[in-house]
């Protein structure tokens, strides 16, 4: 009489090519989500400076530096018979505590005024997914 089943080997070897396709997977859903986060901050400074665009058009001035006086002039109506905004509707749940406009890692975008990359105008740049920089490193979004 011959027994049936799988032998020790065999065993060892499926759960390592189910370990091995599993790492890929995980792999591929990391850098997906990597791209995902850097495509979602590229457009929001894009969308920035289209606000701050309409903003200047209508101002004739580029709002204050700081990323909170930026919300504030693209959201909030100064009383100015020029303001036509809002030029920009944030959600409560894309600020922080402090009222900033945060990137898609949770760290608030840069906003100066005037620039010093762009010395005509502003600066804008998310620090990346590291959260440190100054608009120079390798893994930072800017608009220069």
């Amino acid at each position: 009489m011959k027994k049936t089943g799988f032998t020790l080997i065999e065993l060892l070897v499926v759960i390592a090519i189910i370990t091995i396709l599993a790492g890929m997977v995980v792999s591929g859903a990391q850098q997906a989500r990597k791209r995902g986060a850097m495509t979602k901050t590229k457009a929001q400074i894009a969308t920035i400076e289209t606000s701050i665009s309409m903003y200047e058009a209508d101002m004739g001035v580029y709002p204050e530096t700081t990323n909170k006086k930026l919300v504030e002039a693209l959201q909030d109506d100064p009383g100015d018979l020029d303001w036509s905004g809002p030029y920009m509707r944030i959600r409560e749940k894309e600020l922080n505590e402090e009222g900033e406009y945060m990137d898609a890692w949770g760290n608030a975008i840069v906003y100066v005024n005037p620039g010093v990359h762009n010395e005509y105008s502003y600066d804008l740049y998310s620090m990346g997914p590291n959260g440190e920089g100054n608009g120079s490193e390798r893994d930072d979004i800017t608009n220069w």
